[in-house]
């Protein structure tokens, strides 16, 4: 019940921020460049990158975050300003240098957007053919995310994600897998913490369950937040 309470207070925090979104036009990223540097637009800066081969030409393909350097008034907040974020992916070209293949401006959380544990990016990776975003954050009771980005059918799309809560009182840390490709899921629900103790122990249990398959969300088009996912899970 918890858990579900708190889930809903942050879609609905989310849901409000973005109703200010949209005073702000993001730069749009050159179509292709020599040099990683080359896409960054001014005033920005890379805060995460990494490189991997993401379609299987076996040239150096990378994903990438830029923030901003300066803060913006209105961005997603109307009573502090903030940094906008763009994650950007170029796929190598056998001549050398890059082609934009998306840019996306809203997908990312922003440093503020993780409660008491401050900026809740806390990972950008590859996996196989696969970009990965992971967040932490929250308070007492505590939060993550993990979004999975594919290339396919001349697209990028959200093909998986994980939503965990972890709540320190109750000792319980509930997972919520999703397969978007397959539209199965699975539902775990385990000790927070192990060994503390005084604190009350569940015994782990996991279903696998199928939430139902829907058309795959699209990176360019993808607004944190805002997709309801299950219930009352919002991506």
């Amino acid at each position: 019940m918890v858990e579900s309470i708190n889930k809903l207070y942050m879609h609905i925090i989310m849901l409000f921020s973005t109703l200010f979104t949209m005073n702000y036009t993001y730069p749009n990223l050159p179509r292709t460049g020599q040099t990683i540097d080359s896409f960054i637009p001014k005033g920005y800066q890379i805060i995460y990158q990494k490189e991997g081969n993401l379609n299987d030409d076996k040239i150096k393909d990378v994903a990438a975050i830029i923030e901003s350097k300066t803060e913006i008034d209105n961005l997603k907040e109307t009573d502090h300003a903030q940094k906008p974020r763009i994650l950007f992916i170029l796929l190598g070209k056998p001549s050398g240098g890059y082609d934009l293949s998306v840019q996306s401006n809203e997908s990312i959380m922003l440093s503020d957007d993780g409660g008491v544990f401050g900026d809740p990016l806390q990972e950008l990776y590859i996996m196989g053919k696969t970009v990965c975003v992971d967040y932490y954050g929250g308070s007492n009771h505590k939060w993550s995310y993990t979004y999975k980005w594919r290339y396919q059918n001349n697209g990028w799309f959200l093909i998986g994600a994980t939503h965990s809560t972890m709540n320190p009182i109750e000792n319980i840390l509930e997972t919520y897998d999703f397969n978007l490709s397959t539209g199965f899921a699975e539902h775990t629900v385990m000790p927070y913490l192990e060994e503390d103790e005084g604190k009350p122990t569940i015994k782990p249990r996991t279903k696998r369950f199928n939430p139902g398959k829907k058309p795959l969300y699209k990176l360019r088009e993808f607004k944190f937040g805002e997709n309801m996912v299950y219930k009352d899970i919002f991506f």
